[in-house]
């Protein structure tokens, strides 16, 4: 900066850069930035939109590129803010997309509830964007997928329409990555605040591993089982061994309080520390329990370094830059063991390569069905 001041081209310029990506880091190019305060300038825009791709946007937290502008209106949706409505009776909240998850629980925090699935970005993630890619989080053995515990959808079709989505047609929409509607308000289940405890368990191999979490799946206060590998661990300041980080919905972990903060804020940091060592691709493949030794083991000879939501299957395998090429062969891995190549990131720009062209065709039909001309998040999944 130096003291400079800036010129407003300037400083609307790096705007603008700003919005060419997202936490992806691929770089993209936003024609133009458009931050409405109303549903009614939504509508407006994609009416008034002819032949040019619009792109959603949350809190820009996605890892694989879905909010990336290519050659692109941006609509950032963090002024749709209102929490609208929190039904304690009914355990519902009435909230539009742009509302960040934990300013969401922060205020349910006085009526004893909160909206339970948690994602690692809850920090800074919008409703919207959850909803955009059925986000799953470190909950997912309790709680599952974002979809569950959304009751309905008001979203803004290709044709500048604003259309309520119900409970069957849900899935029309989550998990679609904003390419068969703008997301701009939603209607929440929530759950009771519960007291959460946990345990950090070491393991000294893959069999250990699994053996504890055999064990674990079948406890029906168990809330989260998290695994990070020995590189991981030892990054985070533990013993270089397998650690599972278990969380019970009761008294019965060792790690309470203050010390269950700390402990869940180092489960939070695992990408930004691996990150910082270089290691800025993170994957997200879902695999099947009985292939999951198969897979960890391969990760392991390759030393990858690992963490995830062991008790869903979802697991986070980190590279570097120069590691490309090791993705594709990882990604070879995961379809010879009948995994999913995403769990819970999407497939925005990044893993398009990766989609099989059956995988394609209910997509194709939804988008024909609510954005006819393309003009939502274009080139993203499909």
């Amino acid at each position: 900066m130096n003291g400079k001041i800036r010129t407003k081209a300037e400083k609307q310029e790096i705007e603008r850069i700003v919005y060419d990506s997202d936490a992806s880091g691929i770089k993209g190019n936003a024609v133009e930035i458009k931050i409405p305060e109303k549903i009614e300038e939504v509508e407006s825009i994609i009416r008034s939109s002819v032949d040019i791709d619009i792109v959603p946007r949350g809190g820009g937290s996605g890892l694989v590129g879905g909010a990336v502008p290519q050659n692109s209106i941006v609509i950032d949706l963090s002024k749709l803010n209102r929490i609208i409505e929190i039904n304690n009776e009914k355990k519902t909240a009435y909230v539009e997309a742009g509302v960040i998850l934990d300013e969401l629980n922060e205020a349910l925090r006085e009526y004893g509830l909160e909206f339970p699935v948690n994602p690692s970005s809850h920090a800074v993630c919008t409703i919207g964007g959850m909803i955009a890619t059925n986000a799953v989080g470190s909950r997912a053995i309790k709680y599952g997928r974002t979809s569950e515990w959304t009751q309905s959808l008001d979203i803004v079709d290709g044709f500048g329409n604003l259309k309520r989505v119900n409970k069957i047609d849900l899935m029309d929409v989550a998990g679609l990555e904003g390419t068969t509607g703008i997301i701009v308000r939603a209607l929440l289940k929530l759950t009771e605040i519960k007291k959460r405890t946990a345990d950090l368990v070491e393991a000294n191999s893959i069999d250990e591993v699994m053996q504890a979490l055999d064990k674990m799946k079948r406890e029906q206060e168990v809330s989260m089982i998290e695994i990070f590998d020995r590189q991981t661990s030892k990054l985070l300041g533990f013993t270089e061994k397998y650690h599972l980080f278990i969380e019970y919905e009761s008294d019965r972990g060792n790690l309470k309080n203050r010390t269950y903060n700390e402990v869940m804020k180092k489960r939070d940091s695992s990408y930004p520390v691996l990150a910082e060592k270089g290691y800025t691709i993170i994957e997200d493949p879902k695999i099947l329990q009985a292939k999951l030794p198969e897979f960890l083991a391969y990760l392991e000879e390759k030393e990858i370094p690992f963490f995830g939501h062991l008790s869903v299957g979802i697991i986070h395998p980190c590279f570097k830059k120069q590691q490309e090429k090791l993705v594709d062969e990882m990604m070879v891995v995961v379809k010879k063991l009948h995994g999913e190549i995403t769990g819970e990131h999407g497939i925005g720009l990044l893993k398009k390569k990766y989609i099989e062209e059956q995988d394609k065709k209910i997509p194709q039909i939804l988008k024909k069905r609510y954005d006819p001309a393309n003009k939502l998040n274009r080139g993203k999944m499909l």
